[in-house]
């Protein structure tokens, strides 16, 4: 499968901004993970799952456990399946195709797998999505933004500035905040990539939160002498507020180092349940080496983030050293690890005690 499409160009003119269909974005396009799979590991597994049944043109969820497709008829519902990265290798390795964009930027994948009459009522997302079309076909309608509310069973919104059907490899973009809708017109799987956003107010709360768990001081504020006279003792002045507003950016500045550690450590921890990895004995730092001298295969825990920014490496919400970012790095960038790519390393007994403890947490597990 190769990616097709001019990012640079559609990252100008689309992004945040507004819906296009890519037609053909992806080129011999293969489904990451078929019916038979998605329904053996929903059943298997404890992940996040939704039934949408359709009943009198509108779509309801099921509260009720998934129990296999049979239960459910051949008409009129889709299963909705979040963060499948982290339970499926093959769905993890076909997000590969879109680390053009940053790893903490990409929230998770979900897929819907719909029989005829199936699919999504009309509902709007609070983040950007890619809606990536596998085997079969699908209608998606897409309309203006901040029309109307959101939710199932809302009313359906009148007009559409999108409305087509996809077939395999097609990718729809949507920018938050514009409502859609799909229905399949015969048994189809779609793949929906969710972007990461967040509120500025929430975001500053839990950065000053953090502040005040580590005890740092704020800057003391009183105000200057040449704003001290005035003629009118009950007015606040814009001049008051410009120097509150400036103290607080220098306050900003001088914690800025405090803020990248705080925002990578945040954005190293995915808001979905990693999986466990599968079950190992407690590694030795001797053993650790002895395997990757002899080329054991190193693979990272489905779903595991690990960020940098600077020398300054997190997995998971906890720092590394600094010591070894060159490694580190060769950690981030590559899902599965052979012997020969921290060979270098092998030999550096702290290294190996480090990476031994990331082993033994069940972040990296051999095959």
């Amino acid at each position: 499968m190769h990616l097709i499409v001019n990012w640079e160009n559609f990252l100008h003119h689309h992004w945040q901004n507004r819906p296009v269909l890519l037609r053909k974005a992806i080129s011999d396009f293969i489904n990451p993970i078929s019916p038979e799979e998605l329904e053996k590991l929903v059943r298997e597994k404890v992940i996040e799952n939704q039934v949408i049944q359709r009943r009198h043109g509108k779509c309801q969820l099921v509260h009720q456990a998934f129990n296999g497709y049979a239960l459910l008829g051949q008409r009129n519902w889709s299963l909705k399946v979040e963060s499948i990265n982290h339970w499926h290798r093959a769905s993890e390795e076909f997000l590969s195709l879109f680390r053009v964009f940053p790893d903490w930027v990409k929230e998770s994948l979900t897929v819907f797998f719909s029989v005829p009459g199936g699919g999504i009522g009309p509902q709007t997302k609070p983040s950007d999505v890619l809606v990536i079309q596998g085997i079969g076909r699908s209608r998606w309608r897409v309309g203006d933004r901040w029309l109307w509310p959101v939710g199932y069973g809302q009313k359906d919104f009148s007009e559409s500035i999108i409305n087509e059907e996809l077939s395999s490899g097609d990718i729809l973009y949507i920018p938050k905040g514009f409502p859609h809708e799909s229905m399949s017109s015969e048994t189809d799987m779609s793949y929906c990539l969710h972007f990461w956003t967040d509120n500025s107010l929430r975001m500053i709360r839990n950065w000053t939160e953090s502040l005040s768990d580590e005890n740092h001081r704020g800057i003391e504020y009183s105000p200057a002498p040449d704003l001290l006279l005035r003629e009118d003792p009950t007015e606040i002045l814009p001049q008051d507020i410009t120097a509150l507003q400036a103290m607080m950016s220098q306050f900003l500045l001088q914690k800025r180092e405090h803020l990248e550690n705080w925002f990578t450590q945040e954005m190293s921890q995915t808001s979905y349940e990693l999986p466990k990895a599968p079950e190992a004995q407690v590694y030795s730092p001797s053993q650790v080496q002895t395997l990757l001298q002899n080329g054991s295969r190193l693979n990272r825990l489905m779903g595991l983030r690990m960020l940098h920014i600077g020398d300054r490496y997190f997995v998971n919400g906890a720092s590394l050293s600094l010591d070894y970012a060159d490694a580190w790095n060769i950690l981030a960038r590559h899902k599965t690890i052979e012997g020969p790519l921290l060979s270098h390393m092998i030999q550096d007994d702290d290294f190996i005690a480090q990476l031994t403890v990331l082993i033994n947490q069940g972040y990296w597990y051999f095959e």
